[in-house]
Order: C-alpha cells, then structure tokens, then sequence
C-alpha cells in the first residue's frame, strides 16, 4: 500500500479545470493582442481616409458648381442676386478649411498631402469669391479673366487630390500587408498552441485515469464482485487521498462482511444440523416420556420410584422446551403478523436462555404487567429480538463481580406496550452509546457481529415500535423495547390506570407449572372420554416410541396394532382396516408420507383416517413445507394423553365416518 501525500482528488480535479480553462482562454486573448492592433490600424486608418475623402468630395463638387454658375453669369447681362447668393454659399462649402481629430490614424505623409489639398481648394474659394465680387460690381471682363484663373486653381487641387489618393492607397495598403503578416504569424502560433495543447491533453488524461478513474473502477469492479456474492475482494489502496480512503473504507466492508458471513453460515450450519437431528433427538425423549407416564399412570407405582420417575418425566418435558424453542429461535419463517403478548414472548425466551442464569450467578427479577394488551407482530421476531437482549444483558453481567442483576418488566403507557431488559453492569460507554445500533458496531471485538442490536431495532421499527437505550451512561444497561397496541385495544382505555403490575415470581423458574409431570399422569387429567371400540393401528419404526404408545392407548380402550414401517402397515391394512392410522412421517423403506400417498391412491377413505408424527419440526417451519395437512401432525415428543385427545378430536371431527 501506497500513502504519499499527494494533493486530494477535489483539489486535483479543481485545478485540472482551472489549468483547462486558463488554456482554453490563453489562446483568444492572445489572438486579441496579436492581431487587435494591426486590424484596429487598418480600420481607423480607413475610417479617416474615408471620412476626409468625403469632405474633399463635397468641397470639391461645391467648387465645381460654383464654377460653373460663374461662368453662365458672365455671359449675361445682369447677374440674379440669387444665383450670386448661391455662389457665396457653394465658395464658402470650398473654402471650409478641413478638421482632422487628435486621434487619426494618419502617417506623416498623408497628412502633408491632405494639407496640400486643402490649402488648394481654400484658394479656389477665395478667388472664386473675388470673381463673384467683380461681377457684383458689373465687371463681367474682370470676373471672367478670374474665372480662369479660378479652373486653372482647380486643376491644381485635382492633381493634389489624385496625390493624396495615391498616397492613401499606398497606407492602406502597407496597413492590410501588415495585418495578413500578423494573422499568418497567428496562424502559426494557433497551430502551436493546439499541438501542445494536444500533447498536453494525454498527460492530463493520465492524471485524472490514475487519481480518479483507475481507482474508481477498482471500486466498481470490487462492487460488482461483491454483488457477485465474493466477499474476498480486496480493493487496492494507491493513496491517502479521499478515493484511497474510500478503498480502505470498502475493505473494511468487506473484511467485516466477510467475518459476519462465516459467523452466520456456521450459525446458519448449526441451525439446519439442529433441525437435522431433532427427529433422532425427539424420538428417545417421546420414548422416555412415554415410559414415564405409564409407569406414573399404574396407582401400584409410589414411594422412592415414583418420585425418581417424577424427575424423570420432568427433564424429560424441560429437554423437549428447550429444543422446540431453539428450533423456533433458529429457524427462519416467513414474517407472521398476529396479535402478540409480549409476556409470553419474554417468558419463551427466559426459557432459551435460563441455563445461562445459574452458571454465572445471575439473579433474575422484575415486574409483568399481568394485564398487559396484546401488540401485533412477530411473535417469533420479537423472542429473537427479547433472547438478543438477554444475552447481552448475560454478556455484560459476566464481566462484573456477583451481585449480578438482570431484571425484565413489562408495562403499558400512551399506547405502548413496553419491555425493559436491565442489568448492573458497567453500561455503555458514552463513547459507543451513539453508534450503539448501527451495522457492525460491537462491544464484544471479534465474538459479536456487530448486528444483534442494528436488527432487533429493525424488527421493532418493522412493527411500528422502537428499541432504545435508555439508562444512564455508568449505571448499567436499560433497554426497552415500545410497540404499539394491537389494532383492536387502541380505543380501550389506556391500561396505565390498572391496578399496579404483580410480581412474576416464574420469570427463571427451575420447573415451570407448565411441566408439571403428573399433569397428564393417570387418568386424572387426561382428555375426557374413552377409545373403546376404536382400531389404532401405530406405524413407528422406533420401537421404543411405538410399543410405550401400544400400552397406553390399549390400556384406554383401543385395539392397537403395530407396524414398523410404511411397508408392513400397508399390508396389515389390506387384510384389516383402522379407524385412526399413527404414521410417522421419516421411516425407512417408506415414511408416512408415501404411505398417505399410497392409501390416497389405493384407499382414500383410509387417507382421511391418516393422523402423522413427527420429530423433524423443521418441515413445518414455513407453511406449505409439509407435504401433508398440517392440522394432522402431532409434533413429537407429544403427551400420552395429548395423543388420546386429539385422537378423540380427529375421530369426532371425522363424523363417524371413520368406521371400518
């Protein structure tokens, strides 16, 4: 890398334009100067000559009149006094003696001739007016003896006149040759001027392709590369001038892009090998949950036993959570608006997180508005948006000594429903504050990408609300996420006025009430109504899911078959029919989905009796994904008495038809 200090790109093009024009402008006041003063000769020259040539001209012709009127008025007896008065008139035009200003262009010469002249038609004046005083005084004789005297004057001024001529033409003349010699000599530097101006144009050319040009393709190119999907792109920085830094700029880009794209494709890797190995993983918990309530569901089974297979059940259910919620977290959907509570969007990602709670000594507090309104959104987004905080609320716990705090509240005000994160850690700089939710802007160096916070504000934004800090520099970190109420609760009236929120004593529980094992144990608490009478036929290729299954629906009633894959429950099928066929959708040799497609083909009121199991939640992330109606799969590990009741449900809903 290249960093002289050169003079920055503004300034270089500026004074390219400046050295463009001050050429482009050279050349015409230059031609003014050179060939202006020949040129502005000739012309004054011309105009002088023209202007005393007239003058001579009217003297001359009013000469010439007066003569010949003379002449005429010797021949008659007695003069008219008007004609005499005439004769005044036109001597006195001859006589006018000839007014050339300061500033003509005259030479020497030409002047001498012009005063020649002029003295001559002044002295046929004054001798024509002495004729015209003879013939006043009737001395026709006299004033015809002048009168020759007067043309022979004449003839004088004339041949002057023709001199003075001669010598305005030989002026004019040398003035034009002095003009074309200038203009050839124009002509010859104009051609200089442009051949160098030619060769100064690749030279400027050259300036402008290495300063501007090169580096601006460079950058182009590096664009369309990125674009492209290559973020391995380098852009060469030549200079430290604004385009240089530009590069620089761009590799940072690139470079940070290019760190984020790793993280997110091992997260994104991580994600789909989660999703890959949900069925393996949710198979043996269905099947250690299913043993688990069939032991808890024989009255014979207490003490010591009981209690163990209590815990055991319970992990059983927390294990299964957890897992859905990271294959929620992590799997991209398709954006859901719905009306949302956020107390289940904070209590779903205290789940995500809670393990974190007690390996670092985090005390878990705060208030849920109980009677807090729904908002429309993303509930899923909005839990990423939630986990986002609480991990970094994690994050900056980690670094401070115990007692470390994390608080979450949820209120309503003004028409917002709002969730605050809160943590006694040091906070955020004043310094970071500001940039705090751009792209790429990070506390934690190289374990954060920089985009946690830029994307939890456009999610909040995409739903109408925002996401702030809002606690003081130095006192820990408060960030609250505001989004308007639902469509249907804006009219309600504003809920600031209910009664004061509760505790949430279950944000971080240890066993939530929702996992309570014996909630489905027995018979106490399961669906109402019996499977007598009805053929189960399950089709499970894990016998450690399947034969659990078998038991507990025998034991409610039901007559259960059993086939291990799509293959064998065809055939058992074929020889005796099912009023609610289990499939599971992965098996070997033939999944629950070719085996619907068979039954739809051989059997279709069989089809219609088809309910599916599945591991892999994955393929109902995004609707459509499934290839079977979505309102027919049971999500595994489902609860044995989860399964008696939408069993119950799909037969009645099916309206008897599913008689075999």
């Amino acid at each position: 890398m290249t960093s002289r200090r050169l003079l920055s790109v503004r300034v270089t093009l500026l004074a390219v334009a400046l050295a463009a024009g001050a050429y482009a402008a050279a050349l015409p006041v230059y031609l003014f100067f050179r060939v202006s003063r020949p040129a502005l000769a000739l012309g004054a020259a011309t105009e002088a000559i023209t202007t005393v040539s007239a003058v001579f001209a009217r003297r001359d012709s009013a000469l010439n009149r007066a003569v010949a009127i003379v002449r005429d008025l010797t021949r008659r007896p007695r003069p008219s006094a008007d004609s005499l008065r005439l004769v005044h008139d036109l001597a006195a035009i001859g006589r006018t003696p000839l007014r050339v200003s300061a500033g003509a262009a005259t030479p020497q010469e030409l002047g001498a001739a012009l005063v020649s002249i002029d003295g001559a038609l002044s002295r046929v004046g004054n001798v024509l007016e002495e004729s015209v005083a003879q013939l006043e005084r009737g001395r026709r004789a006299d004033a015809a003896a002048r009168l020759v005297t007067v043309e022979q004057l004449l003839r004088v001024a004339h041949e002057r006149g023709a001199d003075g001529s001669r010598v305005a033409r030989a002026y004019l003349t040398a003035r034009q040759g002095a003009l074309r010699a200038a203009a050839g000599e124009v002509r010859g530097d104009a051609i200089l001027w442009l051949g160098l101006g030619a060769l100064l144009v690749p030279l400027l050319v050259l300036v402008v392709r290495r300063r501007v040009w090169r580096p601006l393709h460079e950058l182009e190119a590096g664009l369309a590369q990125v674009a492209d999907g290559d973020l391995t792109v380098s852009v060469p920085v030549r200079r430290s001038d604004e385009l240089g830094r530009l590069a620089e700029h761009f590799n940072a880009m690139t470079r940070v892009l290019r760190d984020r794209a790793e993280e997110q494709g091992r997260f994104a890797a991580a994600g789909e090998l989660l999703a890959g190995v949900a069925h393996e993983v949710n198979n043996p918990l269905m099947a250690i949950a299913a043993h688990a309530e069939n032991r808890l569901a024989d009255p014979a089974f207490e003490g010591e036993q009981r209690s163990e297979m209590t815990q055991i059940l319970r992990q059983a259910r927390r294990a299964t959570k957890l897992l859905r919620g990271l294959l929620r977290f992590v799997h991209a959907t398709d954006r859901d608006v719905t009306n949302v509570n956020l107390n289940d969007v904070v209590r779903g990602a205290l789940d995500l997180v809670s393990y974190r709670f007690g390996v670092d000594e985090i005390t878990v507090g705060g208030q849920l508005d109980a009677s807090l309104p729904p908002v429309q959104g993303d509930a899923i987004k909005l839990e990423q948006v939630v986990v986002n905080l609480l991990s970094n609320a994690i994050d900056a716990l980690r670094g401070v000594t115990p007692p470390r705090h994390l608080s979450v509240d949820t209120w309503v005000r003004d028409g917002q429903v709002s969730v605050a994160v809160g943590d006694n850690g040091r906070g955020v700089a004043p310094d970071i504050a500001p940039r705090l939710f751009r792209p790429f802007a990070t506390t934690k160096g190289r374990r954060g990408t920089g985009l946690g916070l830029y994307i939890s504000r456009q999610i909040a934004r995409e739903a109408g609300g925002d996401l702030t800090l809002t606690s003081p520099p130095g006192f820990g970190a408060r960030f609250v996420l505001s989004l308007p109420l639902a469509l249907a609760q804006a009219s309600a009236p504003d809920s600031a006025t209910s009664p004061a929120p509760v505790p949430a004593p279950a944000l971080a529980p240890s066993t939530p009430p929702s996992e309570s094992p014996l909630r489905s144990a027995g018979g106490a608490q399961a669906s109402a109504g019996s499977l007598a009478g009805l053929r189960v036929l399950i089709v499970e290729d894990e016998e450690a899911v399947r034969r659990p299954m078998a038991r507990y629906l025998t034991r409610r009633g039901a007559e259960v078959d059993e086939a291990a894959d799509g293959v064998e429950g065809l055939a058992r099928l074929r020889t005796q029919p099912a009023n609610v066929i289990l499939a599971d959708l992965r098996m070997p040799r033939m999944g629950g989905v070719e085996l619907y497609a068979q039954l739809e083909e051989e059997r279709p009121e069989l089809a219609a009796r088809v309910l599916f199991l599945s591991g892999d939640v994955s393929q109902l992330a995004q609707p459509g994904n499934t290839p079977v109606p979505r309102e027919r799969v049971l999500v595994k590990p489902v609860e044995l008495a989860e399964l008696e009741r939408r069993i119950l449900a799909f037969v009645r809903g099916a309206g008897g038809s599913t008689g075999a």
